[in-house]
């Protein structure tokens, strides 16, 4: 009934913005009307742990014989974690909006908001393939809509293509899970997974966040907004990663995990670097998500669901946090900074189980995802401490009041998520890894206040990473890719037009005699 009741909020929500927008009524009513079904929808939220789990079933898809399965919803501890933490984002990105609508206003991106979270939810509550792929298909074609709507060139329009291709690709991979349990005779369940089935789940969170193999999605993105463009990137990692939460340990070969291992490592470690030293947070923010979901898909072969659902939830809300903190105020800066405790892992916060699980050869990952997990962190609290876009105290005075509830809703529920709720609450975690973040991070502050101490006045800012031998190896091979593919559609529109010219009779006749010689010969 509660989920029902958050889906009603959200909806409810967007259409009245719509209706407000075509009525031509004042745009403060909309944003009132956005901001309130927001706050609502995240309350809601949270009363669900009144009712988990909590298995239903929106509509059943007739006939049998050809639906062998219906939409599922299931409303667990994890699915809870991963829905609290899409509403308080959407929540967070509305309430912070007026910091970023000093020249344009768009009530749309405020309905666009509430309906992708609302398709975000229906994806985080999947109980099944069919649900799951629904809700990643309507998202992907939302992403991928909205990417060719604000590009402004050729290329960046071959990108979006090519990104959409590889989602794609990851879907295709999970419907084909579904279909290898159905040709056993088995109604396929996530909790269920075999090791013939987990391991193209597995490939399917990777293609799609861009781990497995490593691909940088929108590298070149044009600057979408703060706002949407946050939640769509980050609601499309968190509705992928949280398949992981889902599967048994027994799902991957254990055969192959150390080699996975080597790939997410790797990955792991770019992204890390690249979003340490990224000019700025929103170019940064593929790195982000790419190193986030490294050291979530590396939880999750260690046979840690909820070392893999704390990685997803700390890449929503903290990169929340950092793509919207747009307005700098100092003690802004200051809570937000020592907020980031909560992401070294230490005991009862929400990162705590990041490290559970065993590591095969740990001398040998422990090093990696240790230097990974250093360098995100790091660079979270690097870009909180850079100008930003505008100052708080020069906003209005209603929106100085109305900034900073924004940004607490998602330091609430990042508290929140530390102590209560599901699996990963209240741990102590793995100790020796907290310790060991705990004094770089030490040193690195220690370090850092000797270097402004003793340096110029105008000292040199971090060098920004831009470019690197991987990334061009990476846009060869999709520039390739898409040579490929621009070929074979030239090549086809030539047939298309040798059999539509005025010779296209009879290089049909032709190919029908050549049809039957073959056949005959066979």
């Amino acid at each position: 009934m509660y989920v029902i009741i958050t889906f009603i909020l959200l909806f409810l929500a967007a259409a009245i913005i719509l209706g407000l927008r075509l009525s031509r009524i004042s745009v403060s009513y909309s944003w009132l009307a956005a901001a309130l079904g927001a706050l609502f929808c995240w309350i809601s939220i949270l009363i669900w742990q009144l009712d988990l789990p909590r298995h239903f079933s929106p509509s059943i898809w007739a006939p049998a014989s050809l639906f062998n399965s219906s939409p599922d919803l299931l409303a667990e501890p994890y699915a809870w974690l991963y829905a609290v933490c899409l509403a308080a984002l959407a929540a967070a990105v509305i309430f912070t909006s007026p910091a970023r609508t000093s020249t344009t206003v768009n009530p749309a991106a405020w309905a666009g908001t509430l309906a992708l979270t609302g398709l975000g939810l229906l994806a985080v509550l999947a109980d099944n393939p069919l649900t799951l792929v629904l809700g990643w298909t309507a998202i992907d074609l939302t992403e991928f809509m909205n990417t060719l709507r604000a590009s402004d060139s050729p290329s960046l329009s071959e990108r979006a293509v090519i990104s959409f291709a590889i989602r794609a690709a990851g879907t295709a991979f999970a419907l084909y899970a579904s279909v290898l349990s159905a040709a056993n005779g088995q109604t396929f369940l996530f909790e269920k997974a075999t090791a013939q089935t987990g391991v193209f789940l597995l490939l399917a969170v990777g293609l799609r966040l861009g781990v497995l193999p490593l691909h940088l999605t929108y590298r070149s993105e044009p600057v979408l907004r703060r706002g949407f463009g946050t939640v769509l990137r980050l609601l499309t990692a968190a509705t992928s990663l949280v398949l992981l939460a889902r599967l048994p340990v027994s799902s991957i070969n254990p055969a192959y995990i150390p080699y996975l291992l080597i790939f997410v490592g790797l990955a792991a470690l770019y992204g890390g670097w690249q979003w340490l030293f990224a000019s700025d947070e929103l170019n940064g923010r593929p790195y982000w998500i790419i190193g986030m979901s490294a050291l979530s898909l590396a939880a999750n072969l260690r046979g840690s669901s909820s070392g893999s659902a704390a990685w997803g939830a700390a890449l929503v809300l903290f990169g929340g946090i950092s793509f919207l903190y747009s307005a700098r105020y100092i003690w802004f800066t200051r809570v937000l900074t020592g907020l980031g405790i909560l992401l070294l892992a230490l005991p009862f916060s929400l990162t705590a189980t990041g490290w559970s699980g065993d590591f095969m050869w740990p001398y040998l990952f422990w090093p990696v995802f240790l230097a990974a997990h250093f360098m995100l962190a790091a660079g979270y609290v690097r870009h909180l401490w850079q100008p930003g876009e505008s100052q708080y105290l020069e906003l209005p005075t209603w929106a100085q009041g109305v900034y900073p509830i924004g940004l607490a809703i998602l330091v609430i529920t990042a508290i929140a998520a530390s102590v209560w709720g599901w699996a990963g609450a209240l741990k102590l975690g793995t100790w020796m890894i907290s310790a060991i973040l705990s004094v770089l991070c030490l040193l690195a502050w220690l370090a850092v206040w000797r270097f402004r101490q003793f340096a110029p006045a105008e000292s040199p800012r971090l060098p920004s990473v831009q470019r690197s031998r991987l990334v061009d190896l990476l846009e060869f091979l999709a520039r390739f890719l898409w040579g490929v593919y621009r070929l074979s559609g030239n090549l086809f529109n030539l047939g298309n037009s040798l059999l539509e010219g005025d010779g296209g009779l009879l290089w049909t006749l032709l190919l029908l005699v050549l049809f039957i010689i073959i056949y005959r010969g066979r």
